[in-house]
């Protein structure tokens, strides 16, 4: 996983404990069927988002930095996970 700045859904570390406790309880108390639950569930989660970036960096190179007068690349400087772009 690449090292980006990231938000945490859970405010508080006693949020994460809890959401971390249900977790467990919904696995009938089996912690490393918890474990395996999310971690296919993340395998999944970055899937997706490596497909979602592939899909953005196709769509930025189709676009024609002429015809749009670079109205869009205001949405590169305001985004959290870098959007691989060039002006060549």
């Amino acid at each position: 996983m690449a090292a980006q700045a990231r938000r945490s859904e859970f405010k508080t570390s006693v949020e994460l404990e809890e959401t971390v406790d249900q977790v467990i309880a919904e696995c009938g108390g089996d912690t490393r069927a918890a474990l395996r639950t999310l971690l296919v569930a993340n395998t999944h989660a970055m899937a997706e988002i490596a497909a979602i970036e592939a899909e953005m960096a196709k769509l930025l190179a189709d676009v024609s930095r002429g015809y749009s007068r670079g109205n869009w690349e205001w949405l590169l400087e305001r985004s959290e996970v870098r959007i691989p772009y060039s002006r060549g």
